[in-house]
């Protein structure tokens, strides 16, 4: 019997997943959680359009390589640290790779030859989900320039509607964790100057003008990232008066 730990992906696995007799047949699989290490024969699913293979223990990826009708593909949670292979997916739309052990910018690089990737995910704060490059100082930048017809980056918006309040979200950060509370400002907190700028608002009434338009799904991610930097900013916060105190 094969250990859960070890797995490596069968016809037999995937006919029974997929419920599709025939592998050039399937079009959706989802392999999370199964402990696999191996991906076997899951290159002879010619047709597969989305694939999760999320929280398992994939190191290599070049088995994937045959998968070129592939637009969605989950990789989250796994033990990942070279993406060779994916390159051969010029139909990928959505990749999430959170939660791996890509170091270098340098690994990203065979992605970069992806046309239609629109949607990258190297980090996943809500899940608490990362990779160690995601920690170099120029992340987000260098990122940005590897790919710049990415939409969305760690469900973030780079581009199109909603993209505004992400941007503005992102100088509030910066300015909470550049411009420590003075203590004397603590003492009197009815007398602490604004910490949004009129630009901000600007930003903001531009933005209210565009989320019009935006879809559910943009919302939904757009008010899930303002909930996640208002936490941060007043656990910020907080610290900062205790340690004024």
């Amino acid at each position: 019997m094969t250990d859960a730990s070890d797995l490596k992906v069968s016809k037999q696995l995937l006919k029974t997943r997929s419920g599709e007799f025939d592998l050039a047949s399937i079009h959706s699989l989802f392999l999370r959680d199964v402990g696999v290490c191996d991906l076997g024969c899951l290159g002879e699913c010619v047709s597969m359009e989305r694939l999760d293979l999320s929280h398992n223990h994939l190191t290599v990826l070049h088995k994937l390589a045959g998968l070129t009708q592939l637009h969605t593909l989950n990789l989250a949670a796994n033990t990942i640290t070279t993406l060779e292979g994916l390159q051969s997916l010029e139909q990928l739309q959505s990749l999430n790779l959170s939660g791996n052990l890509i170091g270098r910018f340098e690994s990203l690089l065979c992605l970069t030859g992806l046309e239609n990737l629109q949607d990258l995910r190297l980090q996943d704060r809500t899940n608490k989900l990362t990779n160690p490059v995601c920690q170099h100082v120029n992340y987000l930048k260098e990122v940005q320039r590897m790919f710049p017809r990415l939409t969305t980056l760690d469900g973030e918006r780079l581009q199109g509607k909603g993209s505004e309040l992400y941007q503005l979200c992102r100088e509030i950060d910066t300015h909470l964790q550049q411009e420590p509370v003075a203590s004397a400002s603590l003492s009197a907190p009815q007398h602490l100057a604004p910490w949004l700028q009129p630009k901000d608002w600007q930003m903001a009434d531009d933005f209210q003008n565009s989320m019009l338009c935006d879809a559910e799904e943009q919302l939904t991610d757009l008010l899930a990232s303002c909930k996640r930097l208002s936490e941060e900013s007043e656990e910020k916060l907080h610290y900062s008066m205790l340690g004024s105190s």
